[in-house]
């Protein structure tokens, strides 16, 4: 099937886009300081904060919880995106409760009392009322601790490193606990790649084909946060295995207009920025452009082969290949947004984003094969390039009844397009008896990926402080591949074609319910339950395969339980998921790498389906904070990719014996059974001066993989730190280090490797300019990249060298004059995370 914009979305946003509206880093919780009193209690204040004129909601208004007795704050925090705040564990005691936002008066509120009786006191509305005079030419900051541990995610507020300045998305990643990122790109979560990521929560085509490919495309100066749930509640997608990355990007929610610029060069990458803001009134307006470039930079590989086969057969070879390539492209990152609050109660919003890419990558090879037969010599220059192209668009209403209770209706459709193409010309030296021959090899694949989702939240409050979520969805996916592959022979003029078509629709229908409560007083309760049906049609040009057709639902119930003591919180929880693979896995289009190795896809994967069980804690205490995770995962038809010499000829989209004979190895994807995962995550962050803040994560996995073709079984692990010193009059600077240990997979296993990166940033202007000096693997120009791949087949060694030991130094400056008025709400976005995406693992 195939889909077209619908009506209603191109008129909206022919002519605007959507700001996904979120939180901006305006102020900072008001804390108990140095001298005051501490809380140590199991009492409750709870309240809401709303515009005495618009009668809305007040978002980021600080609280401060002020002790009659002392006189002095013990307690504070900020109001959410509804205007709501709570203040835990106080103490028996008479207080006051000050709320302030700049732009409006601030809000004093008379004397009371928490008791063994009375635990929980409600304070109902607070109005604030807004100051008539305007803000001119001011910037507002508001500090933020690296990373933050909330109840259901962690957040590393990447804006806070200035190590990121200058850099890409991927990047940034490596510096997130929990989180590590390869030489290709290719992310992990707990020592699991089967993760689903999300801009501004929800999908984008650009991370359908490949997700290291995308990351790359994506300046690190647009980032503002990166979100990592491992557990989330029912009214997210079946997501990924492991859990959502969910990558949120600057957008200025700030009255008036204001915006700002930044650049950087450097010599292996250079990217630029520019965002501005306008907003009047009730109507805000946000647009954004970013461009990363990458060049010089270059690979050495080495691989080492030796295939021996069966007696029965009498054939082994032996090769050894070794070459040189560089990588150059880059891509460009653009979000224009519109919302509009209509009146108290209803508001709308719309979006457009635009993502281009284009990589390219030259390079020379030599590959000798020793046969037991027969000596085969070829040297190769290879060439590809892979170009993309996506757009997203989404409309979104949401009707406010009253306070925690809203109905959200919202649409988004995307479309990304892809066209590869690669080039060989080898020359075969020597084959067997032959002659010297000449051949070249080109192959072209242009697809195409279209979603569009239409979803509807419900939210509603009981008087008994409890919240019922629900909602339905509906998914419709197409994704298209056409291939051609040419040869030409100095020996014959006519060109040898081969087609291979591919297309794919998969249609997803869900609805979930979830319920929060208490449970016993003191514990917190959040559980739910999805269902999701799912209907696959499959046609495609292969070796004599017909089209195919499939369909399922599948029951996904989620659980999650806390207890909080003090500034102590204990939490467990279980989900069921499911992930189904995206395009990347399923395109039967064969890649030939290079004259040895070829991958393509597998059209008839089933998904994967997890049971995760974890056990948590975190504490919290005067500058530091400490979160450890025991973990469980065991995830049944596992997508792992599979390398062979010798497969089924209907697996192959050429003769089995010809590959057999030459010694070509394949790479493609099966569900290969089970993989279960036992893991230990330790992050923390201190302040051990009131200059210096030093972070870090340590995170332990023992992986064992089953299937009926081989099993493997190893410990992994992953370690990094974060610290940063600020020296005074606008200067600070950070450091980022990482280790990764080796990685097992079911044929073997990939070298760990290392990360580090330093910068040195100067303020001035009245922090309104910035100046950014920043070093990327200062010890060492080249990071290596070992594999380590076999089966009863063949044996396989490879080696990698990258080179990207760079300098850049990066400027930016904010501009603009606010006007301070009411923070608009927080708009209901799209979440399409149940898919998994592809990543560039050979």
């Amino acid at each position: 099937m195939r889909y077209r914009l619908p009506l209603f979305l191109l008129c909206l946003l022919s002519g605007s886009g959507t700001l996904y509206a979120q939180s901006s880093t305006l102020v900072a919780p008001a804390v108990a300081t140095a001298g005051t009193a501490s809380v140590k209690g199991n009492g409750k204040v709870t309240g809401t904060v709303t515009d005495s004129v618009s009668n809305k909601p007040v978002e980021f208004a600080t609280i401060s919880l002020i002790s009659t007795a002392t006189g002095k704050p013990v307690d504070g925090t900020v109001t959410d995106e509804r205007g709501r705040f709570t203040l835990n564990k106080v103490d028996n005691g008479t207080y006051t409760l000050s709320v302030s936002f700049i732009g409006y008066e601030t809000y004093t509120k008379p004397a009371f009392t928490i008791s063994e009786k009375e635990q929980e006191v409600e304070l109902g509305r607070i109005i604030l009322r807004p100051v008539n005079n305007k803000l001119q030419e001011v910037t507002v900051v508001g500090e933020k601790p690296l990373v933050e541990d909330k109840v259901d995610r962690m957040v590393y507020n990447a804006e806070q490193d200035i190590t990121n300045i200058g850099g890409n998305a991927s990047d940034v990643l490596k510096k997130v606990p929990s989180l590590t990122v390869d030489l290709d790109g290719n992310v992990q979560l707990r020592g699991s790649s089967n993760v689903r990521v999300l801009i501004n929560n929800k999908p984008s085509s650009i991370m359908a084909n490949s997700v290291a490919d995308a990351l790359r495309q994506i300046p690190s100066d647009m980032i503002k946060s990166v979100e990592v749930i491992t557990s989330p509640s029912a009214k997210y997608d079946a997501e990924g295995t492991a859990g959502i990355i969910n990558i949120i990007t600057k957008k200025n929610t700030l009255y008036g207009v204001n915006g700002s610029v930044s650049t950087s060069v450097g010599n292996r990458n250079a990217n630029g920025n520019a965002n501005v803001n306008v907003r009047r009134g009730k109507i805000g307006f946000n647009a954004n452009l970013g461009t990363h470039q990458s060049y010089n930079n270059k690979n050495e590989s080495e691989l080492e082969r030796i295939v021996g086969l069966t007696a029965e057969e009498a054939f082994s070879s032996k090769l050894e290949q070794n070459g040189v390539s560089r990588r150059r492209g880059g891509g460009i990152f653009g979000q224009l947004g519109f919302d509009a609050d209509l009146d108290s109660s209803n508001s709308i919003n719309a979006g457009v984003n635009l993502y281009r890419g284009a990589f390219h990558s030259r390079g020379t090879q030599h590959s000798l094969t020793n046969y037991n037969n027969g000596l085969e010599e070829i040297a190769s220059a290879l060439r590809s390039k892979n170009e993309n192209l996506s757009l997203d668009l989404n409309l979104g209403y949401t009707h406010i009844f009253k306070p925690q209770q809203e109905l959200a209706v919202l649409g988004q459709w995307t479309n990304g397009a892809m066209d590869m193409e690669s080039f060989q010309d080898n020359d075969i030296l020597q084959q067997y008896e032959n002659n010297r021959l000449l051949r070249t090899l080109r192959n072209t694949n242009e697809g195409s990926n279209r979603e569009m989702t239409f979803q509807v939240d419900y939210t509603h409050p009981f008087k008994n402080k409890t919240l019922l979520e629900a909602g339905t969805k509906a998914i419709l996916r197409h994704a298209e591949s056409d291939a051609l592959y040419r040869r030409f022979f100095t020996t014959s003029t006519a060109e040898e074609l081969e087609p291979n078509a591919f297309t794919y629709d998969q249609d997803v229908y869900a609805t979930y319910a979830s319920y929060g409560f208490k449970l016993l007083k003191n514990y917190n309760v959040k559980s739910g339950a999805r269902y999701e049906y799912t209907d696959l049609q499959g046609n495609y040009i292969a070796p004599f395969r017909p089209a195919f057709k499939d369909n399922y639902g599948n029951f996904i119930p989620n659980v999650l339980v806390s207890r909080t003591f003090k500034s102590q919180t204990f939490r467990v929880g279980y989900t069921q998921r499911i992930q189904r693979p995206q395009i990347w896995y399923l395109n039967p289009y064969v890649n030939e790498q290079d004259p040895k190795n070829v991958s393509f896809g597998n059209p008839e994967l089933e998904p994967e389906l997890t049971h995760s069980y974890e056990l948590g804690y975190s504490n919290y205490f005067k500058t530091s904070s400490i979160n450890v995770s025991l973990y469980w995962r065991q995830t049944n038809n596992a997508i792992e990719s599979i390398r062979d010499i010798v497969g089924e000829t209907d697996a192959l989209p050429v003769d089995e014996t010809t590959w057999r004979k030459a010694g070509v190895a394949y790479t493609t994807f099966y569900n290969i059974g089970k993989n279960a995962t036992y893991g230990l995550s330790l992050s923390g962050n201190t302040k051990p001066m009131p200059r210096w803040n030093l972070g870090g994560s340590f995170n332990l996995n023992y992986i064992n993989l089953k299937s009926t073709q081989q099993n493997n079984e190893a410990v992994q692990y992953n370690v990094n730190i974060n610290s940063g010193y600020d020296f005074g009059k606008g200067l600070a600077a950070q450091f980022f280090g990482a280790y990764s240990s080796p990685r097992p997979t079911v044929q073997g296993k990939f070298s760990g490797y290392y990360y580090s990166s330093f910068s040195v940033k100067k303020d001035f202007w009245e922090k309104k300019g910035s100046l950014t000096l920043g070093v990327d693997n200062p010890f060492a120009k080249a990071i290596e990249f070992k594999s380590e791949l076999s089966n009863k087949v063949f044996t396989q060694n490879g080696l990698n060298q990258n080179y990207n030991r760079g300098v850049r130094v990066s400027f930016s400056y904010r501009f603009g004059k606010i006007d301070m008025k009411q923070q608009p709400r927080r708009k209901k976005s799209i979440r399409n995370d149940d898919a998994k995406a592809g990543d560039t693992s050979n």
